[in-house]
């Protein structure tokens, strides 16, 4: 009899064991419509499942023919955390990359534990088109310098054309504007 409760205690302990943890995931919150030509907007870059996050790095890769990086803002995930320092990266728009993006808590202590933003990402809309995001060189570590298991989520981004006035209505307008005209002329005659 205590032979079969310890074998299942033990059954229970290593069935426990073998569950995998969560791995802390790095995602992108992308627009949720498309963005016009020529617009200027902002992407974050989420953290979910974290536990104890102290410092992480990333490198960002996006189609520089549809869009292009204009900088790098830290997110409020890690500073809740208490102190943080920041690095933005280096922004390669020829390429499409945002590279070494990095954050780390400073001083001792636990790091932070879980959901939210770890960085914002501002671009502008250059050209119609569909393009990806996917994330590069992803290393986050907990408190003991660790590293902690992550998996990553691309994500997508489709900039829409400006739209143009619809053909009757610029046919209307042409046909106003050619009524006024006609109005206005001086009279030749008798």
């Amino acid at each position: 009899m205590k032979m079969t409760r310890l074998a299942c205690l033990c059954s229970a302990v290593l069935a426990l064991l073998a569950e995998p943890a969560a791995a802390t995931t790095l995602s992108f919150a992308t627009p949720a419509t498309a963005v016009p030509v020529g617009q200027a907007f902002t992407l974050d870059v989420l953290v979910t499942d974290a536990a104890d996050l102290y410092a992480f790095q990333f490198d960002i890769a996006f189609d520089p023919t549809l869009v292009q990086a204009t900088g790098v803002q830290e997110g409020g995930f890690l500073s809740a955390g208490g102190a943080t320092s920041f690095l933005p990266g280096s922004i390669d728009n020829l390429v499409g990359t945002v590279s070494f993006t990095a954050g780390t808590l400073t001083g001792p202590g636990p790091g932070a534990t879980g959901n939210g933003v770890v960085a914002h990402l501002s671009f502008q809309a250059l050209a119609p088109g569909q393009g990806a995001l996917s994330f590069g060189n992803v290393v986050l570590l907990d408190s003991a310098l660790g590293e902690i298991p992550t998996s990553t989520l691309a994500g997508s981004l489709t900039v829409a054309a400006v739209p143009e006035p619809a053909s009757a209505a610029l046919l209307s307008l042409g046909l106003a504007g050619l009524a006024a005209g006609l109005r206005r002329r001086p009279r030749i005659g008798c």
